[in-house]
């Protein structure tokens, strides 16, 4: 019986100390699960740097990050949203955007579901605003909104365009820049707002004429067919205004099929910072991209990691837009390719890691001081 008892305790024991040493591993495999439903696709231009720059900050924070594509099909997107909230594991925590209306869905569904959530890069205008309120208000969930100044980047592209084309000469017979918008569709918030950029640059400038503002659905193939028949229609045009860089490459498309050399003959500009478009800046057929916000889901993770350690977090802010042009594409490139992304310390950026820091500072020269150490 003594024997009994003395392998039994040595058994309690072994499982004791067994159970200690495993409690540090299983601890450590436990990161906060974040899904991010991202309306695009992999590969896509925009969304696939989005997915990737935020993959990079969720390693340093300690998140496991999935992501749900929607393919910019507006079904597929709800459907996302309806999946996420019938899987065994809900996540966490939810970054998602309004796109094509389904942040009020996804909020809802947070809410019911207790699974707190977070808006980037779209959200509520207007009469949808006033329903949906603020972070917090009527969705106790909702944490917070980190959104990218999108007037201010609509204004960006059409300052460096009309100044572009009145430096290069590129004017009517009565000394007018003629220009063309092309947008994305007229119910996203993206669209809206840098359209009201462009109206904002052009009535700066009384030697420009906006001809029309008109809207792609942010298809390059839908672009193309439009700047060809607006060529048509207004043969004196010198610039098109585009509110993604895949549009941009399809207005270019355009005005080649119409006879003319995208760059010389007509400028044009778009926005996302897409690898392409760095191309078509140094090649001369565009003029500018404007972008940066592409960062913006990690700047989201680096909040949201703060959060969670008691550290203040404004419901709403803004991230700011920077243009590219033939003058710093290279430095661009050089410093910011995806494959140096690993080497960012997304950890610099906390405040609960940084007491000494005040104010966030995502800003682009925040992120190259990394690289010039």
């Amino acid at each position: 019986m003594r024997l009994f008892f003395k392998g039994f305790s040595c058994l309690i024991s072994t499982c004791l100390l067994t159970v200690f040493l495993l409690a540090p591993m299983a601890h450590a495999k436990s990161k906060p699960l974040v899904v991010f439903a991202n309306p695009g696709g992999k590969g896509d231009a925009f969304f696939q740097l989005m997915d990737d720059f935020m993959q990079a900050a969720a390693d340093d924070l300690g998140f496991e990050l999935v992501v749900y594509y929607g393919d910019r099909n507006h079904v597929l997107i709800d459907e996302n949203i309806e999946t996420i909230f019938s899987q065994n594991r809900l996540p966490d925590y939810l970054i998602g955007m309004n796109a094509r209306g389904c942040g009020v869905s996804m909020l809802e569904k947070g809410e019911a579901a207790h699974v707190k959530s977070i808006i980037i890069n779209q959200s509520f205008l207007g009469e949808e605003r006033d329903q949906m309120r603020n972070p917090g208000e009527k969705y106790k969930e909702w944490l917070f909104e980190y959104l990218p100044d999108d007037t201010q980047s609509g204004y960006l592209l059409a300052k460096s365009l009309i100044e572009k084309a009145l430096a290069d000469g590129l004017v009517d017979k009565d000394g007018k820049v003629n220009i063309i918008g092309i947008s994305g569709h007229d119910t996203s918030a993206a669209s809206i707002l840098r359209e009201k950029g462009l109206a904002q640059a052009v009535e700066e400038f009384p030697q420009v004429q906006l001809l029309q503002v008109t809207h792609a659905g942010w298809k390059r193939d839908r672009a193309r067919e439009i700047a060809q028949g607006l060529l048509i229609r207004y043969p004196d045009t010198t610039v098109f205004w585009s509110a993604s860089d895949l549009m941009a490459a399809g207005i270019a498309d355009g005005i080649r099929d119409s006879g003319k050399r995208p760059g010389k003959d007509i400028l044009i500009g778009g926005v996302d910072w897409a690898n392409f478009a760095l191309d078509m800046v140094e090649s001369g057929v565009s003029t500018v991209t404007v972008g940066g916000h592409f960062m913006d889901g990690a700047w989201g993770l680096v909040m949201l990691y703060d959060q969670i350690h008691g550290e203040t977090v404004p419901t709403f802010s803004n991230s700011h837009f920077s243009s590219i042009t033939s003058e710093n594409v290279a430095s661009y490139r050089k410093n910011m390719a995806p494959e140096n992304w690993d080497n960012i310390d997304f950890k610099k950026f906390s405040k609960y890691l940084n007491p000494k820091l005040k104010e966030y500072d995502f800003s682009l020269e925040a992120v190259l001081k990394q690289f010039k150490k």
